[in-house]
């Protein structure tokens, strides 16, 4: 959290105030944030049936869909290419181009280029609204930062804005670690950092899943441990994209990150990964993925 004490204005939080702060990421789901401005009729028209009009991830048939449509206001977008896992404007591009496999999230290929640019630039800045709205209300319904009249004063300003900015902005690209030449012995050293890792207790031994483990996601939804066998990565297959998954983790879901990893044991455990998936993948349909949210083995 030393993030926060930065700049010399700040230096007056207490320790209340920054544990409030590290939680407000978790305020959202209770104090239901929606966009200050209105959505354009594009973005209510091509995403509002799933995100919501307000983009909220509440629209008319999210109440069918799972995984839930993204809440672009409160959640964090899962897939992002940089180094601190904030989806940039290309990532945030790449999934209205291609979609996402195994949820309800289709290609919009077909809009034209403009039309792509413009709505990823709206989404953006409902990620920017949704962040600034939470450490915001946060900090005024605790009187924190607080002047007279009840407004945030200058120091409380500028915690917004830093909070703002360290969860929006994209650090640089994320950098793969080196391919190496696959061999039975760097599939057996992955699969000990499989273990070691204990990535079996959630993706299971054999990579076909735990069932019977309750696992949340940052909305407080059932989900899943990907079955690395048969689901289709939501990242990509790919050894950069399963690396970097790897490594850093997935927001707003309980993949944590491997950072300990050096860049060797990162390649064995990616390519050991890859070594399970068989083709093609399983492509499950929105009951289905409920059951394997909710622990059902078929």
């Amino acid at each position: 959290m030393g993030y926060f004490y930065k700049s010399n204005r700040l230096r007056i939080l207490n320790v209340s105030w920054v544990l409030l702060l590290f939680t407000g990421v978790l305020f959202n789901a209770r104090i239901g944030l929606t966009a200050e401005f209105a959505t354009s009729k594009e973005f209510r028209q091509y995403c509002g049936q799933c995100h919501g009009a307000d983009g909220a991830g509440r629209g008319d048939a999210a109440r069918y869909l799972y995984p839930k449509p993204r809440d672009f206001i409160n959640g964090q977008l899962r897939l992002a290419t940089s180094s601190n896992m904030i989806a940039t404007a290309d990532d945030i591009k790449q999934v209205l181009l291609t979609g996402v496999p195994n949820t309800s999230m289709q290609s919009w290929k077909q809009l034209s280029d403009g039309l792509i640019d413009r709505l990823v630039i709206e989404i953006r800045q409902m990620q920017i609204q949704g962040a600034r709205q939470r450490v915001t209300l946060a900090l005024l319904e605790d009187g924190l930062l607080v002047d007279g009249d009840g407004k945030l004063n200058l120091a409380g300003q500028q915690v917004v804005e830093d909070y703002t900015t360290q969860q929006t902005v994209p650090t640089g690209r994320w950098v793969a670690p080196a391919a190496l030449t696959v061999n039975t012995g760097v599939l057996e050293d992955g699969r000990k950092i499989y273990l070691k890792q204990n990535c079996h207790k959630c993706h299971g031994t054999d990579g076909e899943g735990s069932f019977g483990v309750d696992l949340v996601d940052d909305q407080g939804f059932p989900t899943f441990a990907r079955d690395l066998v048969h689901d289709p990565y939501k990242a990509g297959s790919q050894f950069q994209a399963v690396a970097r998954v790897i490594q850093l983790g997935m927001p707003g879901t309980l993949m944590p990150s491997s950072r300990v990893l050096d860049d060797v044991e990162l390649a064995k455990l990616t390519y050991y990964v890859q070594s399970l998936g068989k083709a093609p993948p399983r492509l499950l349909g929105n009951i289905q993925r409920y059951h394997r949210a909710i622990g059902f083995r078929r």
